[in-house]
């Protein structure tokens, strides 16, 4: 083979490798064209999915809000929280003291010195409101880091207080854990239109009507004492809800103990925010003349060290200042009402109207439990083994704010 067969024959070949190379660039061209195209088709297709997803979400939360609205007269309500949660919520419309303290006259002879007007639940910052929301149910699980209200659920527990009280913060303009302002005054509507709830207070059933039963976490036996025992959201009967009917605040009594804002113990003394105003810093709450003495020194071992006294100050601390632990004796008894007095204390209306001290005893049941040293933080409403200890009344000053516990919920409310 001569020479310049040889050169036509590599030049053939190198004409075959740029053809190839060629149509090969030509490819990768057209493919990188067809990624392009189908990158922004599927962001644009996406886009149109996301948007009719929450055109559709809109449309079935409105008519969730709407069959819910029809179904109760407009007592209960659905707010889609900005995490995407859905809550229902039950309307409490604004009433007055001397009304309520009226009714709980005739019906049952005793005056609770509520005094007059506008209940501090319908306060804010001095403001009037006509109406607040409060959770039909305890908080349970939620999406995107949040938290949901609806029946027939675990609810939401082993939360500290400053985690539950973001979880209802972080949902939006309005949105707050319950406060002790809350609390009081529908327990307060209930003793007065005679319909103090009932709940799990003897593991998974009423320890006041052994038929009234829900289900358990642990599938377990009504009274069963061994398992968990917490039931589910709004499984009672009417008789669990504030007002004895489906459309009622379900669960305040018994199964779990709801952390409550707006109110702390410090060193035995009572603070509080002078109305419903969860915008108020700690810092800045209200220091009343008010402490929970002993009735002894004793700081020796963790028992009872007997039942506590309203004082205008403290004698007999249980346990070092500024000492957050459960080292030291406590002070309780069976029924917060019931406590004594000190000659010298001077009553405080608004501790009245919180249900935190009482003119009598013929009042909402409940027991009280504290440490009047260290930070403490309330709990109402009782557990699932609480029993006649469990009521609107109950109210546990033991807990520091970083306590969580499988008996320990909590409950947002909304300013509407």
């Amino acid at each position: 083979m001569s020479i310049d067969q040889i050169n036509e024959i590599v030049s053939a070949a190198d004409r075959v490798v740029t053809a190839i190379e060629s149509k090969a660039a030509e490819i990768d061209n057209k493919t990188a064209q067809l990624a392009s195209d189908y990158a922004g088709k599927k962001n644009e297709l996406d886009k149109q999915v996301a948007e009719n997803s929450a055109e559709l979400a809109i449309v079935a939360s409105a008519g969730y809000r709407k069959a819910i609205e029809d179904a109760s007269g407009g007592r209960n309500t659905i707010v889609i929280d900005d995490q995407g949660n859905p809550n229902v919520m039950v309307r409490i419309p604004r009433f007055n003291y001397e009304d309520i303290n009226q009714a709980i006259l005739d019906r049952l002879g005793v005056d609770l010195m509520l005094g007059t007007g506008t209940p501090t639940m319908f306060q804010r910052n001095g403001e009037q409101m006509g109406e607040v929301l409060i959770a039909k149910y305890l908080a349970s699980a939620g999406a995107n880091g949040g938290c949901s209200v609806v029946g027939g659920v675990q609810p939401r527990t082993s939360v500290n207080y400053d985690v539950a009280k973001a979880l209802c913060n972080n949902k939006g303009a309005g949105w707050h854990m319950m406060s002790i302002h809350e609390w009081a005054a529908i327990a307060l509507w209930s003793l007065a239109n005679d319909s103090l709830p009932r709940g799990n207070t003897n593991f998974g059933r009423s320890h006041e009507k052994k038929l009234e039963t829900a289900r358990r976490a642990d599938n377990g036996m009504p009274g069963d004492s061994s398992g968990l025992a917490r039931t589910d959201t709004g499984k009672g009967p009417v008789t669990w809800a504030h007002d004895h009917t489906e459309w009622g605040i379900q669960d305040l009594v018994g199964n779990v103990w709801e952390w409550l804002d707006q109110m702390m113990l410090d060193e035995g003394q009572i603070i509080t925010t002078l109305d419903n105003n969860p915008a108020v810093i700690e810092e800045n709450w209200n220091k009343h003349t008010a402490f929970f003495d002993s009735p002894t020194a004793n700081t020796e071992g963790t028992g009872s060290a007997g039942s506590p006294k309203l004082s205008n100050s403290v004698t007999n601390r249980n346990g070092p200042v500024g000492n957050d632990a459960y080292d030291n004796p406590y002070v309780t008894a069976s029924h917060f009402a019931a406590i004594e007095k000190a000659i010298d204390y001077n009553k405080i209306e608004l501790l009245r109207r919180l249900l935190i001290e009482s003119e009598s005893t013929t009042t909402v049941g409940g027991y009280i439990y504290c440490r009047n040293y260290g930070n403490r933080f309330p709990l109402r409403g009782g557990s699932w083994n609480n029993g006649s200890g469990a009521g609107l009344g109950a109210l546990n000053l033991s807990n520091t704010r970083s306590n969580a516990n499988s008996n320990i919920g909590f409950r947002p409310a909304f300013f509407a």
